[in-house]
């Protein structure tokens, strides 16, 4: 475990990582995080003087997206959506540059590990930050200034509040999908590195934590969990660099904290134990796996009929009558351009390909993840490949090829910093 020094320079990054993955957290001008923040990130890119190639092969891919997406809007002659979700990717792209950035200059010879605990970190912080926001109005009120403001949103939390737990920045359907992303992230580091006693008992107390929070949220959550756990047996069984008998303790004490949480939620969120636990008690108790929402989502399943809107959509992102993601895209784009929209997630997961069959997996899952997520309502998680992209390009460029080029260090450039290539 790091000392108390060791960890200042440590908040810089948790704190970029903490709004870049909940960036309508904290309202700059009007707009979210990664507005301002994708502009620095755009501006450090270019004051290292573009130091990586793919960066133009994966910023390509987002681009013909774009056309094809733009040319859909223009061929329905109907006001355009498009531009504003691109410039959200393309700001969340530079964002996760400066976030990675952060973590190269805060750690001598950070690994992929170190990036998954960054967001393990900051997903804690949220659930921790929501539970906090329940429990006290002061806290409550605090945050709540910091967030983007919309017309209806203290209207529609005041209301939610009610059946559910509200987190900081995001609510609903992503807060599932994020705390998702927390367990998936958390069950990798939990299969694949060597922890301390302490280190495992905080990762397992922190896993827990994140999805008693975000069940109270959001039950989407238990998605993650599903995912994080098949992640962790598919690893077990197939990749010789698995820590196994870490993994058997995780199954265990993880079961014994969970009973324990099952008590925390009672007494703390009783409330929303009939809403969060409806899964869990289909399932005991009449042998279903199913909830009223889900029971509800075939129905929203919704297809096109028409020919033109089969090839080409409506041009336009508005609610069809269906939360669906699948549907949804349907109607926007087609069916051709829906697959392309899943089609761009694999393209960047392949330029975050490795060596390393496990980091390949991972990056797998959470377009999986998206894959499923969309079934329930429309959502993309590419800035965690985005995050993970770079990731690697840091780890190319500024380790491994000074390793094979037999240098001793390699300075990172306007960085000012050396950064250490020894084992």
């Amino acid at each position: 475990m790091p000392k108390v020094k060791e960890m200042i320079p440590m908040l810089i990054p948790l704190i970029l990582m903490f709004y870049f993955i909940y960036p309508q957290a904290l309202e700059v001008n009007g707009s979210s995080f990664v507005a301002l923040a994708g502009i620095i990130g755009l501006g450090l890119y270019a004051y290292h003087r573009f130091p990586f190639k793919e960066v133009v092969t994966a910023l390509s891919g987002l681009f013909v997206l774009f056309f094809i997406y733009y040319s859909l809007s223009w061929i329905n002659k109907v006001p355009d959506d498009t531009i504003g979700y691109f410039r959200t990717q393309i700001a969340w792209f530079f964002t996760a540059y400066l976030v990675v950035s952060s973590i190269f200059k805060a750690h001598k010879n950070p690994t992929f590990n170190t990036f998954l605990l960054y967001i393990v970190a900051a997903i804690t912080l949220q659930s921790l930050i929501a539970f906090l926001m329940y429990l006290n109005e002061g806290i409550h009120d605090f945050f709540f200034s910091l967030q983007m403001k919309e017309e209806y949103t203290e209207e529609i939390m005041d209301e939610a509040g009610s059946q559910r737990l509200m987190g900081y920045g995001i609510g609903f359907f992503g807060a599932g999908a994020l705390s998702g992303m927390g367990l998936i992230a958390a069950s990798y580091l939990l299969i694949r590195m060597k922890l301390s006693a302490k280190g495992f008992i905080l990762l397992v107390a922190c896993y827990v934590f994140m999805f008693y929070i975000g069940l109270f949220m959001a039950r989407t959550t238990v998605v993650g969990m599903a995912l994080g756990l098949a992640l962790i047996a598919v690893l077990y069984l197939k990749d010789n660099r698995s820590v196994k008998k870490q993994a058997k303790k995780f199954i265990i004490a993880s079961s014994f904290l969970m009973i324990g949480g099952y008590v925390f939620a009672m007494s703390y969120f009783s409330g929303f134990s009939t809403w969060a636990f409806e899964l869990f008690t289909n399932l005991f108790e009449h042998g279903r796996l199913e909830t009223k929402s889900s029971n509800g989502l075939e129905k929203m399943l919704v297809f096109p009929e028409d020919l033109h809107t089969i090839l080409f959509g409506r041009g336009y992102t508005g609610f069809w009558g269906s939360d669906v993601g699948y549907s949804r895209l349907f109607f926007y784009v087609g069916i051709p351009g829906a697959i392309l929209y899943f089609l761009y997630q694999f393209f960047i997961m392949k330029l975050c390909f490795t060596k390393d069959w496990g980091v390949n997996i991972f990056a797998l899952t959470m377009v999986l993840y998206t894959m499923v997520l969309n079934f329930k309502g429309w959502i993309d998680l590419n800035f965690i490949l985005y995050g993970i992209f770079f990731f690697f390009m840091f780890y190319k460029y500024y380790i491994y090829y000074p390793k094979i080029h037999k240098k001793s260090e390699f300075v990172l450039p306007k960085f000012k910093t050396t950064v250490e290539t020894t084992e």
